[in-house]
């Protein structure tokens, strides 16, 4: 077994040798830099040979390896800054992910495709049509855009009626590249021009005319000085399949699905049961095609499952994370089409469901596998439903990377009254980060009565002709609750981690709620190596986001492994260990960055860390009245997080500032500093009344100086341990009257009316003292006078004396902090905030 294949193995952990990673020189704490991968070239090879490849990028020192997710593949280092990498005979074609291992621990990941067809490289000078470089049919070429103006050329010869493919791909493989595709004759007159096939990568279709010489040539769509513009230019006689229908079947089933494409030969293809052609420049085939269940693999009929331990040898954005899929090859086509796949019963739409009258009958659940080939077509369905009843309606087209922009509506059983429309899903749970809007339409729908209803699905963004891509998948469900899982690092969102000894680094978790889930999701990570730890974290009911912190024990041996996370819903049976995919940012070499998924996170145990904070959100208080006691949280109380300062350099002493990261989204988020001088202190947040009881998680980031080389600092953010609490029922309310005087002098005594209302069934005393993060009664400079209610007593008023050694200011999350007994035992707690500001 290789290098590449043992160091992603799920169970098991590469220690690297002494130094390969490097640490941080003795007295000199900065951070390493952190390495990025910008270019690999090329950025291809066909399986089964050996390439030479070199790299690009920032703090890529001390480069040892290249990791790849294909099985198999080995790396040999060159020199600085250039791999050999050798491909496996049996490796599936399609792309893939590369890391650069170095000195400064592991790179982002770069797309790499593994092909089944010779390549090449460009050759300059090949700027013009008269430079045109010569190259054979049935191959792929390598090249790069290096400038605004720059032009390549390639000459191939071909008869007449031969159908040959040209396809170029740049954005599916990372690339900053819109091309532009031009064939001419061996006169110089342009024949045919491509501008956007699959996204912004162009593919030309092209009928040779006469037995001769062409030149295709590959441009910018517009001048750029964008770097990272390489691109693949594929030039192929052989079956390129387009498009499927079906183009989704339900699991564990054989289906016969009609092929859409060129260069389809059913009489090479033993899993044909048909030939056809010439369906609107298409060719036509049909095959039975097996869905595999989820974590089967099936290499002899050459596909891939969605779950399967092998990689699904595709790029895809966030918001195709929903879409469980797997890869079918067709015997000699170069590229795989990834049908779908799902749990639903799987119908073909009919040809003549255009108009309400001929509305298609759907049984629901189901799936429907369907085409709007007209620039105005519409289709129609009906579904029974009964007063009450909850639909949740789903339609897929640009997450399947069809040439659609859907919309549904529902309407009544003439078609005349729309009663809802659902369009584009323009949120995204992963904010700008990791993108997971789209177009497509999701909505959830209750029918007002027993009867028959219509749907329709129509296709906005029209065009100009027939168009048999475009095709969709629309889904008919019941209530029935699903989750999806993303994440993705925080630091610098590279798709990877490289872990201080003696640090943490925090990954980002989104989650993404189907069909009325809104229950607490626990996530935890599996197969950690040693000395590396990952507490599991909650988000709770309806929370969308929350972040996994990552630690390295002090004595943590230097490693290369993989983060795995998983998610479990509670209460939900079938949604246990549910896989966590991972993201990371491409650079574009503009703005605007974009986001795609990756096939694993690497993570590396490298150097050491200058500084860590410990946070604890479960500290102990002493009560005057019932001594030590452990707080439980509640809605409209206080969450106080103790910060323990933990530096190398004991003499490097600075004011810290803390915030909160991971935070719930109807939690405020709060900010303190602990002074120079100190290496403790608190941040507080205020528990919204309405916070649904459930488990949460969150975690306290910190901003502060550390020493670094020639005597000089450097500014560093570092995160804590997770804190995890638990937010239960509230047995009273406890308010501030709104009123109450907010600003005191020095030696002045005020009162401060407030109201503890009991709820939920609670009738047992309540206590209130004065309190701030840690202490209760005993405040530096203030004293409060503590009350207690019984009976139905329910408004009161607290004394409160200012000293005249109290700091001047406002006083951060002073509070009135009330405990509910029950038999004589402090067991529920709550608080109001006191906004109070101390004057000279």
């Amino acid at each position: 077994m290789n290098l590449a294949s043992r160091i992603f193995r799920r169970v098991q952990t590469i220690v690297l040798v002494a130094g390969m990673l490097g640490l941080v020189a003795e007295g000199a704490f900065a951070a390493p830099p952190s390495p990025l991968l910008t270019s690999v070239f090329p950025a291809g090879c066909q399986a089964g040979t050996t390439v030479d490849l070199t790299l690009i990028g920032t703090a890529l020192d001390g480069l040892r390896s290249v990791e790849c997710n294909a099985p198999g593949v080995h790396s040999e280092v060159i020199d600085g800054g250039r791999v050999r990498l050798s491909v496996p005979a049996d490796t599936m074609p399609g792309c893939y992910d590369l890391w650069a291992v170095g000195s400064n621990g592991v790179s982002s990941p770069r797309s790499f495709i593994i092909s089944g067809r010779p390549e090449l490289s460009e050759a300059e000078p090949n700027n013009s049509r008269m430079e045109a470089q010569s190259v054979p049919l049935d191959s792929i070429f390598n090249g790069r855009i290096d400038s605004a103006s720059d032009l390549d050329a390639y000459r191939f010869q071909a008869q007449a009626g031969q159908r040959v493919i040209l396809e170029c791909v740049a954005q599916r493989m990372d690339s900053s590249l819109r091309a532009v595709l031009t064939i001419l004759n061996n006169d110089g007159r342009e024949l045919a021009v491509g501008r956007g096939y699959f996204g912004v990568d162009p593919l030309i279709s092209f009928e040779v005319p006469e037995d001769g010489s062409y030149v295709v040539q590959v441009a910018p769509l517009t001048p750029t000085s964008a770097a990272n513009q390489a691109y693949r230019l594929e030039i192929d006689t052989q079956p390129r399949v387009v498009f499927a229908r079906p183009d989704v079947l339900l699991k564990g089933t054989t289906t016969q699905v009609e092929l859409f494409g060129w260069n389809l030969n059913p009489q090479q293809s033993s899993a044909s049961t048909g030939p056809s052609s010439g369906f609107a420049g298409f060719d036509r085939m049909v095959v039975d095609v097996t869905a595999p269940i989820d974590g089967e693999e099936n290499r002899g009929s050459m596909q891939i499952a969605a779950h399967s331990s092998l990689p699904r040898p595709m790029q895809r954005h966030a918001a195709e994370a929903v879409i469980d899929s797997f890869a079918f090859y067709l015997p000699r086509s170069q590229a795989a089409i990834f049908l779908g796949l799902t749990d639903l019963p799987v119908r073909t739409d009919v040809d003549d469901n255009h108009a309400p009258s001929t509305a298609e009958p759907l049984d629901h659940p189901c799936l429907v596998a369907g085409q709007l080939t007209g620039r105005t077509e519409q289709d129609w369905y009906a579904i029974q439903a009964r007063r009450g009843e909850v639909f949740y309606l789903e339609a897929v087209g640009q997450r399947i990377q069809s040439p659609v922009d859907l919309e549904i509506s529902v309407f009544d059983a003439t078609g005349q009254k729309e009663l809802v429309q659902f369009g584009d899903q323009s949120s995204s749970v992963g904010g700008r980060m990791l993108d997971t809007s789209h177009s497509d339409p999701v909505g959830r729908w209750v029918a007002p009565e027993d009867g028959r209803f219509l749907l329709n699905v129509r296709n906005i963004g029209g065009g100009v002709s027939r168009d048999e891509r475009r095709i969709y998948r629309l889904s008919v469900r019941r209530e029935d609750a699903d989750l999806h899982l993303l994440a993705m690092p925080a630091n610098d969102s590279a798709g990877r981690l490289n872990l201080r000894r003696g640090g943490r680094e925090v990954v980002n978790v989104f989650a993404l709620r189907h069909r009325g889930l809104n229950e607490s999701i626990r996530i935890s990570a599996r197969n950690l190596p040693a000395g590396v730890e990952c507490p599991d974290v909650w988000l709770g009911p309806d929370v969308t986001n929350a972040v996994i912190v990552v630690s390295a024990d002090q004595g943590a041996a230097e490693s290369l492994s993989e983060l795995q996370l998983v998610g479990s819903v509670e209460g939900i049976d079938r949604l246990q260990n549910i896989p966590v995919q991972f993201g990371t940012s491409v650079p574009s070499g503009t703005p605007l960055t974009r986001s795609r998924l990756i096939s694993r996170l690497p993570l590396a145990v490298t150097g050491e860390a200058a500084i860590r904070i410990i946070a604890d959100g479960h500290e102990t208080l002493q009560h005057p009245l019932y001594g030590t006691m452990q707080v439980q949280h509640s809605p409209g109380g206080v969450l106080d997080v103790a910060v323990q300062i933990d530096r190398r350099d004991a003499g490097h002493g600075a004011p810290v500032r803390l915030t909160g990261v991971g935070l719930p989204q109807a939690i405020v988020n709060e900010t303190s500093v602990i002074p120079a001088a100190q290496a403790k202190g608190y941040l507080s947040f205020r528990l919204p009344a309405t916070l649904p009881p459930g488990q949460y998680s969150v975690a306290v980031q910190a901003e502060t100086t550390i020493a670094a080389p020639d005597q000089k600092t450097e500014s560093v953010m570092v995160v804590s341990n997770p804190v995890t609490f638990e937010i239960q029922p509230a047995a009273f309310a406890v308010e501030v009257d709104p009123f109450a005087q907010k600003r005191v002098r020095r030696g002045e005594t005020i009162q401060v009316s407030y109201t503890s209302r009991r709820q939920n069934g609670f009738i047992g005393k309540m206590h209130t003292e004065l309190a701030i993060a840690g202490i209760i009664t005993d405040i530096p400079g203030i004293l409060g006078r503590g009350e207690t209610f019984t009976g139905q007593t329910e408004q009161g008023s607290l004394q409160i004396l200012v000293n005249e050694d109290a700091v001047p200011g406002p006083q951060p999350f002073l509070r009135l902090f009330t405990v509910g007994v029950v038999e004589d035992q402090p067991v529920f707690f709550g608080s109001a905030l006191l906004p109070l500001e101390v004057m000279e």
